[in-house]
C-alpha cells in the first residue's frame, strides 16, 4: 500500500535528491522542457506546477520570494554578454540568454513571473505534458519529456 507518501525517493539521499530536483527545476524553466527518466520527470512535473500556480497569488512579493528559495542558487552571478544584448528587444534578450543558457539566479525568477506565468493565467493547472519516448539506450530506464503546454 502506498498511503501517505509524499514524494518518491528516486534512490537517493534527500540532499542530493534536493538538488537534482532543484536543477530540474531550473533548467525546466529555463528552457521550457526536459528530457529526463519518467520517474524523475513525474517528480518533477508536481513541483513545477507549484511554481507556476505561484505566478498567479495577487501578493506577487511573497511569491517571488518563494520562487527565489528554488530557483536562485548559487550561479546567481554568472556574467552576461553585455555586447549581444545592446538594443535588443526584451524577447530578444531572452532568446539570446536561452539559447546561451545564461538566465540564472534573479534573471530566472524574473522569466518564470514575467514569461511563463501570464501564458498560464486563464488556465486553472495542467501547466505540464509528460510524453513518454521510450527506454534509454544505455541502461533501458524509461525516459519522458516533460514540456510546457502551449
Amino acid at each position: 500500500m502506498t498511503h501517505k507518501i509524499d514524494h518518491r525517493k528516486l534512490g537517493l539521499p534527500s540532499d542530493q535528491r534536493m538538488a537534482l530536483l532543484t536543477n530540474l527545476q531550473r533548467q525546466f524553466i529555463r528552457h521550457g522542457y526536459t528530457r529526463t527518466t519518467l520517474g524523475r520527470a513525474k517528480e518533477l512535473q508536481r513541483l513545477v506546477e507549484k511554481l507556476i500556480t505561484l505566478t498567479k497569488m495577487e501578493d506577487g512579493l511573497e511569491a517571488r520570494r518563494r520562487a527565489r528559495k528554488v530557483l536562485v542558487g548559487h550561479s546567481a552571478s554568472s556574467p552576461k554578454p553585455v555586447k549581444k544584448l545592446a538594443g535588443k528587444t526584451p524577447g530578444e534578450k531572452v532568446q539570446i540568454l536561452q539559447s546561451m543558457s545564461l538566465i540564472n539566479g534573479e534573471d530566472l525568477v524574473k522569466h518564470l513571473f514575467d514569461e511563463v506565468g501570464p501564458r498560464f493565467k486563464d488556465r486553472n493547472g495542467g501547466y505540464t505534458r509528460l510524453t513518454k519516448i521510450g527506454p534509454r539506450r544505455g541502461d533501458g530506464a524509461p525516459e519522458a519529456v516533460l514540456e510546457l503546454v502551449d
